[in-house]
């Protein structure tokens, strides 16, 4: 498992780089997307700003793109200070987690996206920068404009799944209806995706035999998770 800030770093055969590491109370999973010889460095929800400024400095890099799942205060939590030490980051999320009338709600963090996906619930849009190239799929329900990531050999599942179930409903702009129908999506999704590659979960909770791995694989998920598998015949 991985420390607090601790980085795994797998360099892939297309020549992108994909980091993962813990951050936080919350136990929060992030996930970077970096293309070296273009200078671009995308990350999928930063908790600790300061922690990823160094891990990256070390390794003569800096952000470049923060993309956004979306924006209860655990997944924003570094966005001001992001914004503070690279002024001229692109700030991406979906236009529905533009959520002003929710912001006095203690759960949601406010973030001036730079720009947004507009795809409605349950579709997907391409998403490039440089080399990176990742799919943007709309799956609200535990928040507004909540999305999930896949590219290279990563599903980033935000807080629509966790490793053995899903995110929760009962918070201020969940919809139950909408996140039952974004984790039959999800499935599909998933379906689709070589059994092999990594399912980045939002957070890291238990597993089915009681350890607490940082990601499991998209056919454990698909075989184990219990919101995945309580839609079957649905």
């Amino acid at each position: 498992m991985l420390g607090d800030g601790e980085f795994d770093k797998t360099l892939l055969d297309d020549g992108i780089e994909v980091w993962v590491t813990l951050m936080g109370p919350y136990l929060n999973m992030n996930t970077a997307f970096i293309d070296r010889n273009a200078g671009l460095v995308a990350i999928v929800d930063p908790y600790d700003a300061s922690r990823w400024e160094e891990g990256l400095r070390e390794e003569g890099l800096k952000p470049t793109h923060l993309l956004y799942t979306h924006t209860h205060r655990d997944h924003v939590a570094g966005y001001s200070e992001m914004c503070i030490m690279f002024p001229d980051l692109e700030v991406w999320g979906h236009e529905d987690a533009r959520v002003p009338h929710l912001l006095g709600h203690p759960v949601f963090g406010r973030v001036d996206f730079t720009n947004t996906w507009i795809q409605p619930p349950l579709e997907e849009v391409n998403w490039r920068a440089g080399g990176i190239n990742l799919t943007v799929t709309h799956t609200p329900g535990h928040a507004p404009g909540h999305v999930t990531l896949h590219g290279h050999g990563v599903f980033h599942a935000g807080d629509l799944l966790f490793t053995n179930g899903m995110g929760r409903v009962d918070l201020p702009g969940s919809d139950p209806e909408s996140q039952f129908k974004s984790i039959r999506r999800g499935r599909q999704t998933l379906e689709k995706l070589p059994g092999s590659w990594r399912m980045i979960p939002g957070h890291r909770y238990d597993w089915i035999d009681g350890t607490t791995p940082d990601w499991v694989s998209v056919k454990e998920a698909l075989e184990h998770n219990y919101a995945l598998n309580s839609i079957d015949g649905m």
